[in-house]
């Protein structure tokens, strides 16, 4: 099997690019990358998704990234018309969906907005909506990152600049596969989730989104802290969670939120896993999940 790209047009007229692998009769899976996250599938894990379970993975990407333009005040909800497109475009009735990071915010709004197209979500290590009634979606973040998302809300203007910088100094470092090496420290090589294959992976993801700026990046960001234009607790179709407890990006605290407020969810939250290798770590068990889901 090869990887193939398509290129649609969205519900505004520009175009869409979605990587596809798997066979075409495979049960149609739709990838929602993390942030920064672009529509490049990493391949072993479309080959584990193909050959084992007959999935077939599609990933798209969000504006903002791999050249797309940006949608100025995107909501997380407004994923669902270039779900509903790509759906549309490639004949698929129904398909499940699947988010890590950033990206499950857009596959939980798909769950709550698409009960007719989309059969179940797996999401790992994702954010609850901000504001909810009794989340706080900083859980056991420092001051300093405290601070980042007040600042958000009190001095817009300097909350973006102070993210274009970050975003420069990242992208200068995680551009490279050498730079997530250092990253990972003494934990690099140790499993498979901090392989230099993943490595370079993820280095190629960072080229495809901060090459020409990160205002994707930074609305991925404002999606986050705005209303997300769903309600979770509304969600009629299965949904799996996987968080790890060790988790230092996205507290595990989000996890509980959403364990406790989306209907009818599976929650797994696991000691030995951080926000590095919780997705990989679980992919065979959401993997055959999904697989099963009619």
């Amino acid at each position: 099997m090869e990887t193939a790209t398509h290129v649609m047009r969205g519900a505004a007229g520009e175009l869409i690019r979605v990587e596809e692998f798997g066979e075409p009769d495979g049960k149609p899976l739709l990838v929602h990358a993390g942030s920064p996250g672009s529509r490049r599938l990493f391949r072993p894990d479309a080959e584990l998704a193909a050959r084992e379970f007959g999935l077939r993975l599609l990933s798209y990407d969000r504006p903002g990234y791999g050249g797309r333009p940006r949608r100025l005040d995107r909501r997380i909800a407004d994923a669902i018309s270039d779900v509903r497109c790509v759906a549309g475009e490639l004949g698929i009735e129904r398909l499940g969906v699947w988010g890590f990071s950033g990206g499950g915010s857009y596959a939980l709004a798909c769950a709550a907005l698409l009960p007719d197209l989309v059969t179940g979500a797996a999401v790992f290590a994702c954010f609850a909506p901000y504001g909810s009634p009794g989340l706080d979606i900083c859980g056991d973040w420092p001051q300093e990152s405290r601070r980042e998302v007040d600042l958000f809300f009190t001095d817009r203007p300097t909350a973006r600049e102070i993210w274009r910088q970050d975003a420069a100094r990242q992208f200068a470092t995680l551009g490279t596969p050498e730079g997530w090496m250092a990253r990972w420290g003494d934990a690099a090589g140790t499993d498979d989730a901090r392989s230099w294959e993943v490595a370079c992976h993820l280095a190629a993801v960072q080229r495809d989104c901060l090459t020409q700026g990160d205002d994707g990046w930074w609305d991925d960001w404002a999606a986050i802290l705005t209303p997300w234009g769903c309600d979770l607790t509304s969600v009629d179709v299965p949904v799996q969670l996987w968080h790890g407890a060790r988790d230092r990006a996205v507290p595990v605290a989000n996890g509980h939120w959403l364990a406790a407020h989306v209907p009818g969810i599976k929650a797994h939250f696991l000691e030995p896993e951080d926000h590095t290798n919780i997705e990989h770590n679980n992919r065979e068990a959401a993997y055959a999940w999904l697989s099963g889901l009619a």
